[in-house]
């Protein structure tokens, strides 16, 4: 007999990532991770994949360690990889023909955020975090200092707590390991780095500004000579920047960015620019699809956020967007700048790299139809994509789940687009209630992933609707910039065109609707609730309830200046009117809030001033607070508090039947 998904289950799935394939293209590395339901942690090994015959093998042991970011030497003989051990990460070698991994060098405390092999294979570049000297330490754990004296705005980030480390600097070694050289002294964290094909320069981008926390989009570009270190800045408006690629005879810089900093976060689109590193020119060679080039669809399964490594060869770059719920892959003509589709979807890319003459792709890819898993595409006078990996198929054989409905709602003069999913034993001649559950960003997309909070509440008997409405990204620069300066609309209107239509269909009873988000969805929970009693219960999550507090309280609450164009002391009443606790005193819809007491985000006082002020007032509210646990509790917190949080809400709304 089949079984429905349970909110458990996040100790039966299987998580994968970050697929590095070898310069002949017949392996794939990649990351498995795993909840361990015991010690109440994940652990992580490397998986090795012959892609001729999709065998898949244990590439390094499983044990209670966090194997992460393989990356294989351009000569194919050997990989480097991150292993985290009791919170200590090293940096180790492993032959590709096995063996034992070895440790490349000592490393100091600190954090390693990137590295990459030379093109020639002979060095190694990390970009590493040191711990400042100052930070207290017994027996290699970090003890709190007596106190922290501050001056800076960006002084803490969520999921990541205080920034005790030194900015983040280029550090270059041996391949084969040995001592680490410091080649940069940035004043400001170093954000991205790539090699010149020729392994002479490192590009890299940081905030080069005497007040940067002030101007965090306005990254500048530097180009760095490895062998006498010096730093030249490239001539570019100011911006943002992501990735980073040189061309094969590295005339030319390509990076993703936009010209306009310091507005709304993720309205403008990170195009595909290319500098002519002789001229200077730069030009945008995206523009026309009107789509960002970061990967912006939002999962629990699937990783958010990834960042973005583009393929180039001597004819073409390939690289990803996100738009309308998917993430395809695209690829640039260099010559004569047209823009195809190489692999459309309806899929998420998530992450990718190439084999040495590009033929052959390594994939992390998300569908509707399963657990991510990792492909390859195959590039010759024919595509084709094949399934590498098989890792949750003993889980799906004994599933029983639905594909989700994908719909179009008219709102207004705006199409909306929506996912429906259905209980998996569902029967048109009966009814169901509906849960409306709103996504965080705000600038962001749901899209074609296995979402496992989704399939948990169709299996208990909800049919799930979730959309993208206005101020989504996906559906290009206006639709997203539409919520800039007013943060409820049209959003609200969008999400309510999309729970009217769905009430008219037979099947949902118009009397049992919920309604549920996180972050700016949680933001959207609280604001819905003050706008309309249609619903029987809530559940806000991680949210925003007063934007003036959250200003000064908010790792980066700072940046509201951007949306809503001015201080909370100099447009008081724009950030009251759009404050869902302005109206407090209209929420009547039984409220739970669930909150993460470690959130830097949202912090916990975001919840507390709408749940005391509802509580003295009588009215029916509940707060649920998660100690230890930051923004990201339900994508990557302990797995036993995200198992909690679904068994919640489903009680909530049980409950409230």
């Amino acid at each position: 007999m089949k079984k429905t998904v349970q909110a458990d289950d996040i100790y039966r799935l299987t998580f994968v990532s970050d697929p590095q394939i070898t310069p002949k293209g017949d392996r794939i590395i990649y990351v498995k991770k795993q909840a361990d339901k015991k010690d109440l942690c994940y652990y992580s090994n490397l998986q090795s994949i012959h892609v001729p015959s999709k065998i898949d093998t244990a590439f390094t042991a499983e044990g209670k360690h966090l194997d992460l970011m393989p990356r294989i030497n351009p000569n194919g003989r050997y990989l480097a990889f991150v292993r985290i051990k009791d919170g200590t990460p090293s940096l180790r070698s492993i032959s590709m023909y096995g063996g034992e991994s070895k440790e490349l060098t000592e490393l100091p405390k600190g954090e390693i955020k990137n590295m990459q092999f030379s093109p020639d294979g002979k060095q190694l570049a990390l970009l590493f975090a040191k711990t400042r000297e100052s930070i207290p330490f017994e027996k290699d754990k970090k003890k709190e200092p007596v106190c922290r004296e501050i001056t800076s705005l960006l002084y803490r980030m969520d999921g990541h707590g205080f920034y005790d480390e030194e900015a983040a600097q280029i550090y270059v070694m041996r391949a084969s390991g040995g001592n680490l050289k410091k080649m940069t002294d940035c004043a400001f964290d170093i954000a991205r780095f790539a090699w010149s094909s020729d392994s002479a320069t490192i590009a890299y981008t940081t905030v080069d500004h005497d007040f940067p926390d002030m101007h965090l989009e306005e990254e500048d570009i530097f180009l760095l000579k490895v062998d006498d270190l010096q730093v030249s800045k490239l001539t570019k408006p100011a911006g943002p920047v992501g990735f980073l690629r040189f061309s094969p005879d590295d005339r030319t810089l390509y990076f993703n960015g936009h010209f306009n900093p310091n507005y709304s976060w993720g309205a403008d689109n990170m195009d595909l620019h290319a500098i002519d590193l002789t001229s200077g020119k730069i030009t945008n060679l995206s523009g026309p699809l009107d789509r960002t080039t970061d990967m912006l669809t939002l999962g629990d399964i699937t990783p958010s956020f990834v960042p973005q490594s583009p393929v180039i060869t001597d004819k073409a770059l390939l690289f990803t967007i996100s738009t309308a719920g998917g993430n395809p892959l695209y690829s640039l003509d260099l010559e004569t700048k047209s823009l195809e589709s190489v692999l459309e979807g309806p899929e998420c890319v998530v992450s990718y790299s190439a084999s040495a003459d590009a033929r052959h792709i390594a994939i992390h890819l998300a569908q509707f139809e399963r657990p991510d898993e990792i492909w390859c595409l195959e590039l010759g006078e024919e595509k084709h994509l094949v399934r590498m990996s098989f890792t949750n198929d003993k889980y799906l054989e004994k599933l029983e789940f639905s594909v989700p409905e994908v719909i179009k709602v008219k709102s207004k003069d705006t199409d909306i687009q929506a996912f429906v999913q259905l209980p998996p034993d569902f029967d048109k001649t009966k009814t169901y209630p509906l849960i409306l559950n709103i996504h965080g960003g705000p600038r962001t997309q749901y899209g074609y992933t296995w979402f496992h909070e989704m399939h948990t509440f169709a299996a208990q008997g909800y049919v799930v609707a979730y959309s993208n409405p206005r101020g989504s990204q996906g559906f290009g620069k206006a639709f997203a910039d539409a919520i800039t300066g007013k943060w409820g609309q049209p959003a609200y209107d969008d999400l309510m065109a999309v729970v009217d239509a769905l009430a008219e269909r037979s099947y949902i009873d118009p009397a049992r609707l919920y309604v549920t988000g996180g972050s700016y969805g949680g933001y959207m929970t609280n604001w819905v609730v003050t706008q309309t009693k249609r619903f029987r219960a809530a559940v806000t999550q991680r949210s925003i309830s007063d934007l003036g507090t959250f200003f000064g309280t908010s790792d980066i609450g700072w940046d509201l200046v951007s949306e809503f164009k001015g201080t909370p002391w100099e447009k008081p009443e724009n950030y009251a009117l759009w404050s869902p606790l302005t109206y407090i005193d209209r929420i009547e819809t039984p409220l739970m809030f669930i909150h993460s007491e470690n959130d830097l985000r949202c912090p916990m006082e975001q919840a507390e001033r709408l749940y005391a002020p509802l509580r003295y007032m009588g009215r029916d509210v509940k707060l649920v607070r998660f100690p230890e646990s930051s923004h990201g509790l339900s994508r990557g917190g302990r797995p036993d508090r995200r198992v909690k949080r679904l068994e919640l809400i489903l009680e909530w709304f049980g409950n409230h039947a």
